[in-house]
């Protein structure tokens, strides 16, 4: 997609997730790129899909607005991002952001429509100290109840029980990893997000009793997350009893230090369509991936 009078800057190159990204200094602040999609990525494709992953588009977007905003320094992130359909394979996706003073809206459009939108919002509160990790790493959850082929690409350990839910810490992506430089020595905002994108995961099976096979579409994400954690630091997700049998449903995690002592250092809202392997077909030749 072309984006007239525009200044070119260099690309991205921690991921190489975009394209040109450029600026657009006319608008004020607006920054575009387009996005490059790679069926053969090892973490994003983990195994094949028909569409692009949202977890794709939440880290390209994250990218366009670590390109120019200043926010990305401070120490905590807010941020939303809504999924209105699916992201197909083709044409390339073209991202926006624009805003300023610590905000920044985010648009992903595919062939005129938009596939997402949301925000990041920036703000300095502060540093917080967390214990370190357990020196022995936690046996990683069951892939097939993560929707995961590969086993470096599972960002939780197993859950374990608590009185009133689950709760399974938070795994540090191996060195070569896709998310493995995200973050520097810190625990990337980007690992948290699929860490707890994968719990929710887990609990359709094991809480919601949905068969393998079920298809689980990412309609929303919020977050409330600290961005300068240690990756030393010991971190679990922590989710409460709730029902989740239904098919379109909403799972709330506490981002936690190694014990329950540590108060609560983020939360992570992600709200969910989840589909039978036929309902989900029939879907997407009735819709064309509008959720």
């Amino acid at each position: 997609m072309n984006y007239p009078s525009a200044i070119v800057q260099p690309a991205v190159d921690t991921t190489a997730l975009l394209d040109e990204v450029r600026r657009h200094d006319e608008d004020g602040y607006r920054w575009t790129a387009d996005l490059r999609v790679d069926p053969a990525d090892p973490f994003f494709f983990d195994h094949p899909l028909d569409h692009v992953p949202g977890m794709l588009l939440f880290c390209a977007a994250w990218d366009l607005a670590e390109a120019g905003a200043a926010g990305p320094a401070a120490h905590r992130l807010r941020t939303a991002l809504t999924f209105r359909r699916i992201c197909e394979l083709a044409p390339a996706p073209a991202l926006e952001v624009v805003g300023g003073a610590g905000r920044y809206d985010v648009y992903v459009r595919q062939g005129g429509a938009v596939a997402a939108d949301g925000w990041f919002a920036f703000a300095d509160t502060g540093t917080v100290t967390v214990p370190p990790a357990a020196p022995v790493r936690p046996r990683p959850a069951e892939a097939l109840l993560v929707h995961r082929v590969r086993t470096e690409n599972i960002m939780i350990g197993e859950p374990e029980r608590t009185d009133d839910g689950l709760r399974a810490p938070v795994l540090v992506p191996p060195a070569g990893h896709a998310l493995a430089d995200r973050g520097g020595d810190t625990h990337a905002v980007e690992c948290l997000i699929e860490a707890a994108r994968q719990f929710c995961t887990l609990l359709v099976h094991q809480v919601g009793c949905w068969p393998q096979g079920a298809q689980i579409m990412w309609l929303e994400v919020a977050a409330d997350l600290p961005t300068d954690l240690p990756r030393t630091s010991g971190l679990a997700l922590r989710w409460r009893n709730c029902p989740l049998e239904t098919a379109r449903t909403w799972c709330d995690f506490d981002l936690v230090g190694p014990d329950d002592r540590a108060p609560v250092l983020g939360t992570l809202r992600y709200h969910i369509k989840v589909l039978s392997a036929h309902a989900y077909d029939r879907f997407r030749r009735a819709t064309g991936g509008i959720a």
